[in-house]
């Protein structure tokens, strides 16, 4: 059996190095493709009375697979760019800084998409056989509640939201306009 927080790790370094191979441009569009995923999740689940009551009355399992499902759904599409040509020649120039920076953002997606996957699936209580929750009172589980509280939807909470949405917002304009 393999620690939760091994998986996670493994996981951002694994996004990490797709983001080093496809380019700082194209992890961009990811990028806000998942703080838009947080953004409607977090307006969703505050704002929205009907979606907010209806998500209560869901299972645990459910919850998580819908919050879950509306972030992959947005990297899938953010992962399918259409190739950024007007970028090319500058792009060539700058090899190493493309692919440092490509990884940075990688590091950046998969932080945000396999975190909150993780954060939606603690807060459910792990509802499925596949993944089972640390023992209680065991370091492995004062570790996974100390992790916890650094995972995106733990910070990027409803007043923070708006201003990451809007910076990167800004990064978009300012890089494809």
């Amino acid at each position: 059996m393999i620690n939760l927080v091994v998986v996670f790790w493994m996981f951002v370094v694994v996004f990490a190095i797709v983001g080093g191979m496809r380019g700082w441009a194209r992890e961009l569009l990811v990028t806000s493709a998942l703080v838009l995923g947080l953004f409607l999740l977090a307006i969703l689940e505050n704002y929205i009375t009907p979606f907010r009551d209806s998500m209560a009355l869901q299972t645990p399992a459910t919850q998580a697979t819908v919050r879950g499902g509306l972030l992959v759904l947005l990297a899938f599409f953010g992962y399918q760019t259409p190739n950024l040509r007007a970028l090319q020649p500058k792009m060539a120039r700058e090899r190493v800084e493309e692919i440092l920076l490509g990884l940075l953002l990688g590091l950046l997606n998969g932080y945000l998409l396999v975190g909150s996957i993780w954060y939606y699936l603690h807060q459910a209580g792990y509802p499925t056989s596949l993944i089972l929750p640390p023992e209680e009172g065991s370091a492995l589980a004062a570790q996974t509640s100390a992790y916890m509280a650094y995972l995106a939807p733990a910070i990027l909470t409803v007043p923070l939201v708006y201003f990451v949405v809007g910076i990167v917002f800004i990064f978009i304009i300012v890089v494809f306009v």
